[in-house]
């Protein structure tokens, strides 16, 4: 099977439990997600060769989120330490015709304060035929869009190809590619502003444009 790397932020999630509201609870279940996790653990599943990569506080909460990715059978091999938090969402879980309810506090957490030199782009990539990361990713702060930055340059060098998804879903599949779904760009002005970099490094692959 192929290996895989997905790059994003890993959240606590703390939510209600019986479709309850925050107000009605004296408990909240602890759980950890993210989109890029979720994508790790999916192909773990399925036996690929799955690492997550993102940086986590070097404390027992850190270590915590690692030990539940291995227990889905993600690598978490390339994970820097470091950064002051985990970002948390609380999560109240909609009921008939209630929508369900989610509050963000991720400011400052270890991933949007990470550097491009966390992490060791040429090893993480290497024997890997897949990179994964949204547009979330380089949207959480000018940091991580310039780590996502460096990873594109890194898979580039090492053959794999770059592509970004149109607003229609429509893509081209090379045999390896890194996929970044631009319809995202179109969702929200700061994901926009934080993806413009990344757009343009992909405008100079002639195989790659929209």
């Amino acid at each position: 099977m192929s290996k895989v790397v997905t790059f994003g932020e890993i959240m606590l999630r703390l939510q209600t439990n019986n479709h309850l509201r925050f107000i009605q609870s004296n408990s909240l279940e602890a759980t950890f997600g993210g989109g890029e996790a979720n994508v790790a653990v999916s192909l773990a599943n399925y036996g690929h060769d799955a690492y997550f990569v993102t940086k986590l506080p070097a404390n027992p909460i850190g270590d915590w989120c690692k030990a539940e990715l291995r227990k889905y059978g993600v690598k978490n091999d390339f994970i820097a330490d470091g950064g002051e938090r985990v970002g948390i969402y609380f999560s109240e879980k909609g009921a008939s015709q209630r929508a369900s309810n989610v509050v963000y506090d991720r400011a400052h957490s270890s991933i949007a304060t990470a550097k491009a030199e966390d992490f060791d782009w040429d090893k993480i990539f290497d024997g890997c035929e897949w990179f994964h990361f949204t547009g979330i990713t380089p949207a959480i702060s000018d940091q991580a869009a310039e780590v996502c930055l460096v990873a594109l340059k890194e898979a580039k060098k090492k053959g794999e190809t770059l592509f970004l998804k149109d607003g229609n879903g429509n893509e081209k599949k090379p045999e390896k590619y890194i996929m970044m779904p631009g319809y995202a760009k179109r969702r929200h002005p700061i994901v926009e502003e934080r993806l413009k970099k990344l757009a343009e490094y992909a405008e100079t692959a002639a195989c790659n444009m929209l």
